[in-house]
């Protein structure tokens, strides 16, 4: 199995891979964070969805500073599809999670 190169992984989290990581760190939280296991539904709702948004942003300006891809000053063309990235690998998740059958939630 061929290892992502850090241009490749940068990518990855900036597109389809920010959905998958957001998952991993709620998974993490529900795990051993007992106030956040605490919290109300569409509060951990929230949280998906802000984490969704920031993976992509985070790893933008990782590219950036890396020297792989995109510059600060550029909006058009290096934030705003990261933003748009993560609002809709927060939407699909989020169609997932409603529409999954029960017995796949339990």
């Amino acid at each position: 199995m061929e290892s992502l190169s850090w241009e490749q992984a940068l990518a990855f989290a900036k597109g389809p891979g920010a959905a998958v990581i957001a998952g991993v760190l709620i998974s993490i939280l529900v795990e051993y964070w007992a106030w956040f296991q605490a919290q109300a539904e569409k509060n951990k709702v929230a949280v998906y969805v802000a984490l969704c948004v920031a993976v992509p942003l985070v790893a933008t300006a990782l590219s950036i500073v890396t020297g792989v891809g995109g510059a600060w000053g550029d909006v058009p063309t290096t934030w705003w599809p990261a933003v748009y990235s993560g609002l809709m690998a927060s939407g699909i998740g989020t169609l997932f999670h409603a529409w999954a059958p029960s017995p796949l939630r339990k």
